[in-house]
């Protein structure tokens, strides 16, 4: 059963000031609601936060003196980085970069890039989302883990390689997820779907047993419905961190210390909560045993823009967002 995501949080938000008002003892709480909500933006707080701070690097580290460029990738999905109705910039990616810059000292200006190789250090100082294989960018700390995962109807698990063999279980066409399957010894009846929202709704009805598909995509539906969790990856996690490009030696131990700060103080946990609902650290034990794949390279990607409706997948060229794009925390 499908269900509402921010219907409850914000209810539960207004719930709270009004309570608040009212233990108070305010002769109009119209107008205290009025007042408690008048505190300052997500955009005015991170600018007082920046003017108060001081910049943990500056030019030639970075660009502009004072900013964090950052590009985004424009292969990105839901829900590493969308755009919504406004073309203003969301998601995982978008909230870890601001967190980022609030760590430097530095205020955020988010643009689009083809790739972190052809940009850094011309079109941007940093590129979220990068893992480790071009040798001319360096990813400094991890945020975020990739992994093609199994969900199902039940609680989070790993599930075993006998619990997936002969069932039937949902793809999106043509993606990278559906290569998987056809490579692995699982026998499993595959029913390809256009998008991951229709594979989710059957695996709501029934019709099919799992669906494969990206595990944080897949975290991201999920919280749509009652009841479907993540139930162990095909392939081993790897880490997902900030692309800096490899001669900026500076910039990489700042945003390097940047992570572990926002690792260890909660923001992170915020950030993933937001987006992934309660999908645990994807670590080498997520793994589901015992899974044999032919031999072959996977090409493709889970980030086709059909893969999840209701948002855009993907960004647009030359674009650029202000910090109010992410309101967090």
């Amino acid at each position: 059963m499908k269900r509402s995501l921010a219907a409850k949080p914000v209810l539960a938000s207004l719930l709270a000031v009004a309570c608040t008002v009212a233990l108070a003892g305010c002769s109009n709480p119209l107008e205290a609601l009025g007042d408690a909500f008048a505190s300052p933006t997500v955009e005015e707080a991170r600018s007082q936060r920046a003017a108060a701070a001081t910049p943990a690097v500056s030019s030639p580290s970075v660009l502009e003196d004072g900013v964090l460029t950052v590009g985004l990738n424009r292969s990105s999905s839901a829900p590493m980085c969308m755009t919504d109705q406004a073309g203003s910039y969301q998601g995982y990616d978008v909230d870890m970069a601001y967190a980022l810059g609030d760590e430097l000292g530095l205020t955020v200006k988010l643009v689009s890039v083809s790739s972190a190789s052809s940009s850094l250090g011309s079109e941007c100082d940093v590129v979220m989302g990068e893992t480790s294989g071009r040798s001319s960018v360096t990813v400094a700390g991890s945020y975020a883990e990739d992994a093609i995962g199994f969900f199902h109807k039940g609680d989070e698990t790993v599930a075993s390689n006998m619990d997936l063999r002969s069932k039937r279980i949902g793809v999106q066409e043509g993606s990278s997820s559906a290569q998987y399957l056809k490579r692995s010894d699982l026998n499993a009846t595959e029913q390809d779907f256009q998008n991951l929202n229709d594979a989710f709704d059957a695996l709501d009805q029934g019709i099919v047993d799992y669906v494969l598909c990206d595990a944080f995509s897949g975290a991201f539906l999920s919280g749509s419905y009652d009841g479907i969790a993540f139930a162990g990856s095909i392939n081993a996690p790897s880490m997902i961190g900030v692309g800096v490009m490899t001669s900026n030696t500076d910039l990489q131990m700042a945003v390097k210390d940047a992570l572990d700060k926002i690792s260890s103080n909660g923001v992170g946990d915020v950030i993933r909560a937001r987006w992934l609902g309660g999908l645990s650290p994807l670590t080498d034990s997520s793994q589901i045993s015992g899974i044999t794949l032919s031999a072959g390279t996977v090409e493709g990607s889970e980030s086709d823009s059909s893969g999840i409706e209701g948002v855009t997948s993907g960004i647009q060229d030359g674009s650029t967002a202000g910090a109010n794009a992410a309101d967090v925390y």
